[in-house]
């Protein structure tokens, strides 16, 4: 198989058909739908279920489709890198990153790498841990900046920083009386919006003192917990430093050791690291 195979399954998958995908590719339907018997030919498995009005993936199709997209994404960033070189730079850094909010330390970080190292450039991929945790797996990104909790056991880690969880909402939600912190005890008789995967810690948590919590909204970002805290739907509870990205809502710490959240850089463990990542590891 070729990257011009692989780039025919993706357009056409993603297209819907085979014409739509011979369209994004600028090229006629036959050309296309050769190289796809070609690819079957080759893997030796059905790739595509024919005869519905929209393509649909088998499941060795589905698992091609997965590779040829890391395939895709590595070739074009290996393109980037190579015009970084034609610069006289020395590549790009391929960072995966929390959109949750990383806090100050880390831009400082950062600011400092790049003033050492201002011909190293960096390629962002955002998205939650577990989904960069993929990534680093998968190698389609060197490094990532991730939250806690997440396994160790697949990964070396240098904490950044750690951070304590603010309840932020609209200010009619609080009590009329405006704590400096609030204790979980507090947050009994409020609807509350968290993270999913936090959600069982804060639960765990408030069981061994007897009372629970009631969450309107279990969300995987804390940007979306934000936004239904701003529409007045309840009191989120994310770390401190995800509350600059809230406009005009009211945020008090909690006092709970429990809910604390570690920023971490992480790599895959055991993989070797190129140049710049390696630069960016030892000198962050």
């Amino acid at each position: 198989m070729n990257l011009e195979q692989l780039n025919c399954l993706i357009a056409v998958v993603e297209e819907g058909s085979i014409s739509a995908g011979a369209r994004r590719l600028n090229l006629t339907q036959p050309p296309v739908s050769l190289q796809l018997q070609r690819l079957e030919a080759q893997c030796g498995v059905r790739l595509l279920e024919r005869g519905s009005r929209k393509i649909r993936l088998t499941e060795a199709g589905q698992s091609l489709y997965d590779t040829a997209k890391r395939i895709q994404s590595l070739t074009l960033a290996a393109q980037e890198d190579m015009k970084n070189f034609q610069l006289g730079k020395k590549g790009s850094l391929h960072l995966g990153m929390i959109s949750s909010g990383t806090g100050e330390h880390f831009f400082r970080g950062v600011r400092y790498f790049t003033q050492r190292y201002p011909e190293i450039s960096f390629q962002l991929y955002e998205g939650n841990t577990y989904q960069l945790l993929d990534a680093l797996e998968k190698e389609t990104i060197d490094l990532a900046v991730i939250r806690t909790p997440f396994s160790h056991s697949r990964v070396d880690r240098k904490v950044l920083c750690q951070e304590s969880f603010c309840a932020v909402g609209v200010r009619e939600l609080f009590p009329s009386s405006l704590p400096d912190a609030l204790t979980l005890e507090a947050l009994q008789s409020l609807a509350l919006l968290g993270y999913r995967r936090w959600e069982r810690i804060i639960q765990e948590t408030c069981r061994k003192r007897d009372f629970s919590l009631y969450f309107r909204c279990l969300a995987d970002d804390a940007r979306s917990c934000l936004q239904w805290a701003q529409a007045g739907l309840g009191i989120a509870l994310v770390p401190e430093s995800v509350v600059s990205l809230s406009h005009g809502l009211t945020a008090v710490p909690v006092e709970e050791a429990a809910l604390a959240s570690q920023v971490c850089l992480v790599r895959k463990k055991g993989r070797p690291l190129h140049e710049t990542a390696r630069l960016f590891w030892t000198n962050y």
